[in-house]
């Protein structure tokens, strides 16, 4: 192949994938100082030492648990930290790529799916809702892009957007929809709130119903003809949401941890959604931050935009109603983590490059439409500031996160000085761990919340919890302290600022063990 032909061939493809490299060129140089951060964010080490005990063997939610379902545990059970951030640019690049074209699909132009996707980065890699870390709203994202995407090449989403929807029926297109449903099913498998992004893509099927029944030609043997069309497609895409999830049932029963896994990895879920609530001096605000008052707004966000088909672009209608979805499910604990609101990030996106073309057809005269999407779209982000507002949500500083960076990276500070900057745990458990490798220690108890350690020196708990307040919310006391009399781990810890005492392994403790070492926030009992 000659030279010139070869540059032709490269500048055609730049050309064709500008906007997309440029995307992931983007992620790329943001992520750089995720690889240099210490073991410091608490969820993320709980996922990497449940990753390092299912490498060792255990089964997970029975001899180490923790709350979500399964597949994050398992995308955790890497070498180290290192390769997780790995996992992470990896499936982010993934994504961006995914959402990008989804977008496209959308809106028709590479330009408005360009300025979606720097919206979509900037506020899934910067760590204002922690898109540093690798969270697990970021790899459900994966799964939910991958269905989309499928879900968009399926004649339901064609026929959406359509004036006259064909009814035509073939294997191929319910093989989409069922693919499209079990990309989003993983999702789930990878974090329960997930199940409110596949409910906006079950929308769809509703606003094509809804609008059929609305529909001035239309008659009951149309209605009737579009109703069996739709059950029969929606029929594919619900058997790709549940065969995924009866296949982890399944698999986890015929490990013996069926029980275990319906208690833990997935009815935990509903009480978890459950257990906080807010105060916020208002009983009608109150209220409306409740369960009951929350599905209520939902529901009537849902039939306002159902109910204005005619009135509302097909494209707003079904944005709108995947944002109040997320929005949903992110207040679905009512509390405020800057992690969780990393799920309606696509959304978000989508509605703000939406809201942008609205602005500009307005300028073009098409003013109806565009000023009701306008009105709604708006009113939606003011919802979520006063939502966040109210909840006190707190976003962590990108400025203070690379200016910290640059000064390392350009050796302004020290390493040490660097990595201590993330967490005041920072410095003993760097002490501790050298110790840890010296005792060739590969398990040990911690009481307190310390996972970071365990991460950090690839060691198991001598219990089924990372950290002490899940001991105390699932009431384990004593099956933590059989297990800790029957492993006798070589190593205790207790840190300092653990308010709640554990009778019983406190005169364990003074029978068998000695407090060797004082750190500032951790005690280390070595067995006599």
């Amino acid at each position: 192949m000659k030279l010139s032909h070869l540059l032709k061939k490269i500048d055609i493809f730049l050309d064709r994938h500008a906007f997309l490299l440029i995307l992931f060129a983007l992620i790329i140089i943001l992520r750089i100082p995720n690889f240099f951060e210490p073991y410091w964010y608490g969820d993320e080490a709980i996922y990497l030492t449940l990753g390092t005990a299912l490498r060792d063997g255990g089964k997970l939610y029975t001899t180490i648990i923790d709350h979500k379902t399964p597949l994050i545990y398992y995308l955790a059970m890497v070498p180290n930290q290192f390769y997780f951030r790995i996992l992470n640019l990896l499936w982010m690049l993934v994504t961006t790529g995914l959402f990008f074209n989804f977008a496209k699909k959308l809106f028709k132009k590479k330009s408005w799916a360009f300025l979606a996707g720097l919206i979509f980065i900037v506020f899934t890699t910067l760590p204002w809702l922690e898109g540093n870390i690798p969270n697990g709203e970021l790899f459900v994202m994966g799964f939910v892009m991958a269905g989309a995407m499928l879900f968009s090449k399926s004649s339901i989403f064609i026929n959406f957007f359509k004036k006259e929807i064909s009814l035509k029926k073939t294997w191929k297109d319910g093989f989409i929809l069922l693919a499209a449903g079990s990309m989003m099913s993983l999702g789930i498998l990878t974090k329960v709130p997930a199940l409110l992004d596949t409910a906006a893509f079950l929308s769809i099927f509703w606003l094509i119903l809804i609008a059929d029944f609305f529909d001035a030609n239309s008659n009951f043997k149309k209605f009737r003809e579009t109703f069996a069309y739709l059950l029969n497609r929606a029929l594919f895409f619900v058997a790709g949401l549940i065969l995924p999830i009866i296949f982890s049932v399944l698999y986890f029963v015929i490990k013996g941890q069926g029980l275990d896994y319906l208690d833990y990895g997935l009815l935990y879920n509903f009480r978890y959604s459950q257990s906080y609530s807010v105060d916020l001096g208002n009983s009608l605000i109150n209220f409306a931050f409740s369960m009951p008052g929350k599905t209520i707004i939902l529901f009537v966000i849902f039939v306002l935009v159902s109910l204005n088909s005619k009135q509302l672009k097909k494209r707003f209608q079904f944005i709108s109603l995947y944002y109040i979805f997320t929005l949903y499910s992110v207040l679905l604990s009512s509390r405020p983590y800057p992690h969780y609101f990393i799920q309606m990030i696509p959304a978000f996106a989508l509605l703000l490059t939406e809201f942008f073309i609205s602005l500009k057809e307005i300028k073009k005269k098409k003013l109806l439409r565009s000023a009701k999407s306008l009105a709604l779209g708006s009113t939606l982000i003011f919802l979520t500031a006063y939502v966040m507002l109210s909840l006190g949500f707190r976003p962590y500083s990108s400025a203070k996160y690379y200016q910290q960076f640059y000064k390392y990276a350009t050796c302004q500070i020290s390493k040490e000085s660097y990595e201590n900057s993330f967490d005041s745990l920072i410095q003993d458990n760097r002490e501790v761990g050298k110790l840890i490798k010296e005792m060739g220690i590969k398990e040990m108890f911690i009481w307190g919340t310390n996972p970071l350690l365990y991460a950090q020196t690839q060691t198991i708990p001598t219990s089924r919890f990372t950290v002490s307040f899940h001991i105390k919310d699932f009431n384990d006391y004593d099956k933590t302290f059989a297990q800790i009399e029957k492993d006798q781990p070589k190593l205790i810890i207790i840190m300092k600022n653990e308010t709640q005492s554990f009778p019983q392994l406190e005169g364990y403790l003074a029978k068998h063990y000695l407090a060797n070492y004082q750190f500032e926030t951790m005690t280390l009992y070595l067995r006599q």
